[in-house]
């Protein structure tokens, strides 16, 4: 298939990867987000995407918002049979989605229904969940509302923060992408509607996310500790003597 990737994060940096190896499929494009300051010293940095493909000759397209009908033609002129999007960070609007010839894909780290939104590894950890996996599902204009064609689970061990589990979602998601292109290449991939009445959602993080109230039972904050690791990072409020 003639693949177009979509993504920004770390986490979809092992599946971009697995496809520009691919021998059955031929990467034809990458979008990804604009280049951004960073840290104190505000220096513009590529996305981890974009770094991931220097030295290729891989078209990277890098809209301020994908919904623009530049970005939207772009897209279109590179003839694609399939989309696959992870951790991009804007909303595909539908023209979009119907751009490729087979299917829209997304990769989402959780086991949808649950956790959907923006947060999903922070929020399993959080709330004490035993297990956790990628989605890769077909893409719909809600939240993460999309039938879902297959799954991967792994256990979230006791030690896992959120940094650690990121890693080893990243490297599960590969191969489940390359299963699910595999079925539908085949013409036998399923389509999973989800029960909307199991949803849970996970927001955006803040800061305020890692605030610790030592009024909570200890297993909930030592698994805050653990969700919030590396940000928005777990922190305590000393009241002032005036207080």
């Amino acid at each position: 298939m003639r693949i177009v990737f979509i993504g920004t994060g770390e986490i979809g940096v092992p599946t971009l990867q697995a496809l520009l190896r691919s021998s059955e499929h031929k990467l034809t494009g990458a979008v990804t987000q604009p280049d951004k300051p960073v840290g104190r010293a505000q220096r513009i940095e590529p996305t981890s995407i974009k770094r991931a493909l220097a030295g290729t000759k891989i078209s990277i397209l890098q809209p301020e918002r994908i919904k623009d009908q530049q970005a939207i033609e772009e897209i279109r002129a590179l003839q694609v049979d399939a989309i696959v999007v992870m951790a991009y960070g804007q909303i595909l609007p539908r023209e979009v989605l119907e751009i490729p010839r087979i299917a829209c894909l997304n990769l989402h780290a959780s086991l949808l229904p649950r956790w959907r939104g923006a947060a999903p590894i922070q929020a399993a950890i959080a709330a004490g969940d035993p297990q956790t996996g990628i989605t890769v599902m077909y893409m719909a204009e809600g939240l993460d509302t999309g039938d879902v064609l297959l799954q991967r689970g792994i256990d979230i061990l006791p030690t896992d923060t959120a940094g650690s589990l990121h890693d080893r979602l990243a490297q599960i998601a590969p191969d489940a992408l390359l299963e699910a292109l595999q079925m539908l290449a085949k013409g036998n991939a399923p389509r999973t509607p989800q029960d909307n009445s199991l949803a849970t959602y996970a927001p955006k993080l803040t800061r305020d996310n890692g605030k610790i109230d030592w009024l909570e039972p200890a297993e909930i904050i030592e698994r805050k500790i653990r969700a919030f690791n590396p940000w928005p990072g777990a922190f305590t409020e000393i009241a002032s003597p005036e207080a």
